[in-house]
């Protein structure tokens, strides 16, 4: 009976084993699916459109080679677009394939400007390389391909779209498992058969019958008894031996019925919810796209920093970020005993804010910690003027305390950018800087003052106390203060509560005259570094500027004005 169960064990090892190994070698799925492309064209741009890119499931794997540099660049598919506008290229598209031809290669004529597309803030990300470059690209979000050596001489012409099969050998191993395991219980249990054998054949010999006594004949029995002869005893064996074969049967088909199962993917009754609603622009850059662009320009304000030289700074600042830092380094110019400007901590990011739109110039928010603990974080504001443009600082506002941000949305979704003549907030962007201006110089008798929060507000307070105070100390002179619009590029976005995150710019204008002609205006610190001298018998007018975010509320709302963020400069100082 051993040696039975042991066979049947041995073929539903076996069967495991085969299985198993054949669905890693033989019946094994190919590794990927690969689509191969030679283009007879020389244009310089190549552009593999999104729909080549999902032909067939899994994000693929890109891989370009020519004679000089292979160049790709991963980015939404209106981007590249955006970026090529009319220049020559060539299109990679699976609309209009065929069963023998998966994608076609076509040829668009252009007249556009020439450019590098490489390092361009639009990619996702892009890779260089001399003669083959290979990228794996992310197909979310719309995400398109361009191909190029150096967008003037002629794209690489080899490409190859591989897109891996993931293998699933979970079930072929639990089959190896499964199958050594009961290979291994047959072995155990044919060696157990095999020694109970030899022990149980022992050395028959035959020992003499001991003596019987005289028989004696019995009288027949009316009951009938069965029969012990050979034959019965036949017949019982062979019955009993029919019940075990049976029960082999039954192990067997067990056995091998829990060898050879292979699970299946059933479908699911229940149908998917499908969302209906109204397509939205999407965010103009992902999280890991925006970290990568501040970390270009937070390279250059280092680099500014480091010389002081403002040229360094012109490819990735602009407006009233890069008046302050051409400001101070004036100064520093002036005077070593002059702080230099705390540089730009990008290792923690609390905010990433992109606006959601099609269209340019296109802003994105972010708050970045301070350098110290004791450090307030810092809002930058970028803006990127054109496709082919790069993304520029415009704003770097130090955050006040005590202050709360509103809800925004997240980073996936993005803001809706808001216009500076806005009617739909409590104060269009572009007239808070005559309104807090106003409001620093009347306070509470300001015709705006209802509009704002100051209770929290370091910065008005602070700016509020010190022109009071030089009025009040002004005895020989007369003092003139204007407040305008430092500049015309106001940013903001949409909050989540329909608000907005303006950052303006506000220009402060003080005009210091005599009053008599023998007398004198006399200036310290900064503005008499910047002057050049210790004042002036004209007269004296400084200009400083204020970099300003503040959360503006929607018109029907109830909740104020609040200053989150301020940073002053002085930017100019000069005799009348």
């Amino acid at each position: 009976m051993r040696f039975i169960v042991a066979a049947v064990l041995f073929v539903g090892a076996m069967v495991c084993l085969i299985t198993g190994i054949g669905e890693q070698t033989l019946w094994k799925s190919p590794a990927a699916h690969k689509i191969s492309l030679v283009l007879d064209s020389k244009r310089p741009l190549t552009v593999i459109e999104h729909s080549a890119l999902t032909k067939f499931p899994g994000n693929p794997i890109v891989t370009a080679s020519g004679e000089t540099k292979a160049q790709i660049g991963v980015g939404r598919n209106t981007d590249v677009a955006a970026w090529i506008g009319k220049n020559p290229h060539s299109l990679i598209t699976a609309q209009g394939a065929t069963k023998g031809k998966p994608l076609v290669a076509k040829d668009v004529s252009g007249y556009g400007t020439a450019a590098n597309p490489f390092g361009s803030d639009l990619w996702r990300s892009d890779v260089s390389k001399a003669k083959s470059a290979s990228m794996r690209v992310n197909v979310a979000n719309q995400a398109s391909v361009i191909v190029s050596s150096n967008g003037l001489d002629s794209a690489p012409q080899n490409l190859l779209i591989s897109w891996p099969i993931p293998q699933d050998l979970s079930q072929s191993r639990f089959l190896i498992i499964a199958g050594l395991v009961l290979l291994l219980l047959s072995v155990l249990l044919n060696w157990r058969a095999w020694y109970t054998m030899r022990r149980d054949r022992g050395p028959r010999r035959r020992t003499p019958r001991a003596p019987q006594g005289p028989r004696t004949r019995r009288r027949k029995s009316q009951i009938v008894v069965p029969g012990k002869g050979r034959r019965s005893a036949r017949y019982g064996k062979v019955a009993w031996s029919g019940l075990k074969l049976a029960g082999v049967g039954l192990a067997v088909s067990v056995s091998v019925s829990g060898c050879t199962t292979i699970g299946v993917n059933v479908a699911s009754s229940s149908p998917t919810p499908t969302l209906n609603a109204a397509k939205l622009a999407p965010p103009v850059v992902t999280e890991k796209q925006a970290k990568k662009i501040i970390s270009r320009i937070g390279s250059a304000v280092a680099a500014g920093d480091a010389r002081h030289k403002v040229n360094l700074l012109l490819a990735r600042v602009d407006g009233p970020a890069l008046a302050a830092r051409a400001s101070h380094y004036t100064l520093e110019a002036a005077s070593s005993k002059v702080k230099p400007l705390k540089g730009l901590n990008l290792d923690k990011f609390s905010l990433i804010l992109p606006a959601a739109s099609h269209e340019w110039p296109r802003t994105v928010m972010a708050v970045v910690s301070g350098a110290a603990k004791t450090d307030l974080p810092t809002m930058l504001v970028l803006q990127q003027q054109s496709p082919r443009s790069q993304y520029k600082l415009w704003y770097a506002i130090g955050m006040l305390p005590k202050v709360q941000t509103p809800e925004v949305p997240v980073t996936s979704i993005g803001a809706i950018p808001v216009g500076p003549s806005s009617v739909f907030l409590k104060l269009s962007p572009q007239s808070l800087p005559n309104a807090f201006g106003d409001l620093i110089d009347k306070g509470q008798t300001s015709i705006g003052a209802p509009l704002f929060d100051v209770t929290n507000d370091e910065f008005y307070k602070q700016v509020a106390l010190s022109l009071a105070n030089q009025q009040g100390n002004l005895n020989n002179g007369v003092i003139k203060v204007t407040h305008d619009l430092g500049n015309p590029n106001v940013l903001s976005l949409s909050t989540a509560n329909s608000g907005a995150l303006v950052a303006v710019y506000l220009s402060d204008t003080y005009v210091i005259k005599p009053s008599k002609a023998t007398q004198a205006v006399q200036v310290t610190g900064d503005e008499k570094l910047m002057l050049g001298a210790a004042g002036s018998t004209a007269g004296i007018r400084s200009v400083y500027g204020t970099m300003l975010l503040f959360y503006v509320p929607a018109i029907s709302s109830n909740d104020k004005i609040i200053t989150l963020g301020a940073t002053q400069v002085l930017i100019s100082v000069r005799s009348l």
